[in-house]
């Protein structure tokens, strides 16, 4: 099985590549105080990678094109376009020019749209990036909504005017929502609009703010919960930053709840993160003084069983328990494994932990018969760690057999975690077995490969233009319409 801990592009912020020029694009929807709804874009432009001319006054400048076109189906409803110029250089022979950046606003209705980028650089030909992404804007005005949640690498008081100042901080991005070893500190945040009309003016309002695991929906450090007291407005900011130093590598959103002066919840707003954090450990004498004395878990005596057990877990653990599993499970004594298995599932359901194992284990008996084999347990396969951990697919789309590609299958949620029309592509490129890999997913912290459907097609296809991820048309394929349909 392969594994799926990837950083992901995900679909609000790329990074894109034509012919040399890089470039990372992010877009986010907001509202002003006014009620006029607005996307604002940033554009990061690498310095090594376009080319410079002499400008009027004889000093070396790179200059690109910006064209955003913002399409409600095929009618232009908004342009942005301007030129982007980096930083005037007398010299460009040194090794590591600055990359150069910049932040546009552009007001927009509310409504879905598609966002086609142009990015020229006017100093090579024939030197274009293209990229298509979608954007939402929801702010009714009888309604409360708010932002995206935004994620930055620091948050610092501004010594001087810059790109990146925001609300009274410094606040540079943070790029694919990946936070690194290093960063100890993951800043945030998020702008709520439409409390004071719908609520009254200058009304108490709390803010609750955690980091959930991805995996299982629990808070990933409860004593790390921040709250806000906050007040009604036509804008109410939510900003503060987590302590993630103990945080150990996996998938997780920040979430942030609003309520009223009653308790009651008006506003849930997720965004997903991938942290790596290596160093970090589970360590299994946190669980020393849990009992197990008369549970389900007391009979679990024999060691073989008891661990097949625990590594069937696998599928809905977070990254510091598998790699417990993986490297360290055998070096714990029996009464030590017993007492984490029985916390895992007392985690979940404090009323009735064992039938909460029994309904896993069910599941887990299902995926052994229907994608396991005696070679490979069915939770270690992609479709069984995909079933297991996201439930039973609202569709199944199986393709057996193509005139031109691999076996494939396609899966779709209608509905999973805070993300609608969630597909994954999973094939047999070894055409021996059971053991379907997952080729791509649009789920964010999953495989997402934009050049999938070409790799589906390799065993007869060669790919001769790398910007153009669709294989050719062929008699019988369905590739597309499995994609968008199921």
């Amino acid at each position: 099985m392969k594994k799926y801990f990837l950083i992901v592009l995900l679909f609000f912020a790329t990074f894109c590549q034509a012919q040399n020029m890089k470039a990372f694009i992010s877009h986010k929807a907001y509202c002003t105080d006014k009620g006029q709804p607005y996307i604002e874009f940033t554009f990061i432009v690498g310095g090594n990678s376009v080319q410079y001319a002499r400008n009027d006054k004889g000093l070396l400048e790179a200059d690109v094109d910006i064209r955003v076109d913002v399409m409600r189906q095929d009618t232009l409803v908004k342009t942005l376009h301007y030129i982007l110029s980096s930083e005037q250089l007398a010299d460009t022979s040194v090794a590591e020019k600055p990359d150069f950046a910049d932040i546009q606003n552009l007001p927009v209705p509310n409504g879905d749209f598609f966002l086609n980028f142009y990015l020229t650089d006017k100093h090579r030909d024939s030197s274009t990036l293209k990229y298509i992404d979608r954007i939402v804007l929801n702010f009714p005005p009888d309604k409360i909504s708010s932002s995206r949640i935004s994620l930055f690498e620091d948050m610092s008081a501004p010594v001087s005017p810059g790109l990146y100042v925001k609300y009274g901080y410094n606040l540079p991005p943070l790029y694919y929502n990946f936070v690194p070893e290093s960063q100890y500190t993951l800043p945030f945040a998020v702008e709520v609009y439409g409390t004071r009309k719908q609520l009254g003016d200058n009304r108490p309002l709390s803010a609750k703010c955690y980091i959930e695991n991805v995996d299982n929906h629990l808070v990933a450090m409860p004593n790390n919960v921040i709250t806000k007291k906050l007040h009604t407005d036509d804008v109410v900011l939510v900003i503060d930053q987590f302590n993630v130093f103990k945080l150990p590598s996996g998938n997780y959103n920040v979430v942030v709840e609003m309520y009223d002066e009653n308790d009651s919840l008006r506003l849930v707003n997720k965004v997903f993160f991938q942290r790596s954090n290596p160093s970090i450990k589970l360590d299994i004498h946190q669980y020393d003084d849990v009992v197990i004395d008369d549970s389900f878990v007391a009979s679990m005596t024999d060691r073989k069983k008891l661990e097949d057990n625990v590594r069937c877990l696998y599928p809905i653990s977070n990254t510091m328990e598998r790699e417990f599993f993986d490297h360290r499970m055998k070096l714990v004594e029996t009464p030590q494994l017993q007492r984490f298995f029985y916390a895992f599932w007392l985690s979940r359901n404090p009323n009735n932990p064992e039938a909460e194992w029994k309904k896993y284990e069910k599941m887990v008996s299902y995926v052994q018969e229907r994608f396991g084999s005696k070679q490979v347990k069915g939770y270690r396969t992609d479709r069984g760690r995909v079933y297991l951990q996201y439930g039973q697919p609202n569709d199944i789309k199986e393709v057996p057999s193509d005139p031109v590609t691999f076996p494939y299958e396609v899966w779709h949620y209608y509905y999973l975690d805070d993300q609608t029309n969630v597909k994954f592509v999973f094939y047999d490129p070894s055409l021996v077995g059971n053991d379907y890999e997952l080729l791509h997913s649009n789920k964010y912290g999953e495989v997402h490969d934009t050049n999938w459907k070409m790799r589906l097609v390799k065993k007869i296809q060669v790919q001769t233009d790398i910007y153009d991820p669709e294989p050719d048309s062929y008699f019988g394929g369905e590739i597309n319409e499995n994609w968008r349909y199921h």
